[in-house]
């Protein structure tokens, strides 16, 4: 893990850079990661693994990481500024614009552009300038009007 501080954000992130795992004292699985988050704050993600949909990987840095395969659920993290033995507020994997809202909005757009168009043809409805009266005289209009 590492602690660095970032110009842009004007604060310093932590970065878990890589995982070993050590079987029997023989075996060294080795995972690159790219996990950050503030310093301040601990990381947390619903799952990370090995798993190519995950937002979080670990991918497999040697040989003896190729036979692993890892799935850790509701992980969280944090390397620096600990407090009474506890996670601070955690930086989420999940971003603000998640699949759900995406749909939400997209159908919404939809939906309103529909409405909105069916408001345009009733504004463009007329009505009929010439009417009948079943008492009186019919109306005669020419084919030419």
């Amino acid at each position: 893990m590492t602690n660095n501080f970032y110009k842009g954000s004007a604060r310093k992130w932590f970065t878990f850079d890589s995982l070993e795992i050590i079987q029997d004292h023989l075996h060294t699985a080795r995972f690159n990661a790219s996990i950050s988050a503030p310093a301040e704050y601990s990381y947390h993600c619903q799952l990370v693994g090995t798993n190519t949909n995950y937002a979080s990987r670990f991918i497999p840095a040697n040989e003896e990481a190729q036979a692993w395969e890892i799935h850790i659920s509701d992980f969280q993290i944090q390397g620096f500024n600990i407090k009474n033995n506890m996670f601070s507020y955690a930086s989420d994997c999940a971003s603000f614009f998640t699949p759900g809202i995406w749909m939400g909005l997209i159908s919404t757009f939809l939906m309103l552009s529909i409405v909105y168009y069916g408001l345009l043809m009733i504004m463009q409805l007329t009505t009929n300038d010439r009417f009948d009266d079943p008492k009186g005289a019919a109306i005669f209009v020419s084919q030419t009007n």
